[in-house]
């Protein structure tokens, strides 16, 4: 099975980093994505886990562009069904503000990233 999907947007809210029960990193922020052929404009949630979550708290503010893969996955607490889609991988587009560059950031994608699905309560350490 294929679970992937990849958006190019700017961050359109702030994003700061919360520990799970387990004390593992984790953020949720959301992207605006423009639709192809409109102009309408979707906002998907998104959550990251780990250095990679450290490092979109650190480095990326509002209004910054970004290339995310992600996963899907939906969840249900107390009768109600939650979406989100799940950052494996970065990168920095441009910056809305002309405050530098991005080049000398380390950036741990997934092969790095210390997301364990084994590890996270899905019911209890999503953070929101």
């Amino acid at each position: 099975m294929i679970n992937t999907i990849v958006f190019v947007g700017r961050v359109a809210t702030d994003i700061e980093l919360k520990k799970t029960k387990n004390d593992k990193s984790c953020c949720s922020f959301q992207l605006a994505v423009q639709r192809n052929r409109s102009d309408q404009t979707d906002f998907p949630p998104m959550a990251a886990y780990g250095k990679l979550a450290e490092v979109l708290c650190t480095y990326v503010n509002v209004g910054d562009m970004l290339g995310v893969r992600a996963c899907y996955q939906s969840n249900i607490k107390e009768g109600k069904k939650y979406h989100v889609f799940v950052v494996e991988e970065i990168q920095f587009l441009q910056r809305k503000k002309e405050t530098g560059v991005y080049d000398e950031i380390k950036i741990p994608q997934s092969d790095e990233s210390d997301f364990d699905s084994d590890v996270y309560d899905v019911d209890g350490d999503l953070p929101f």
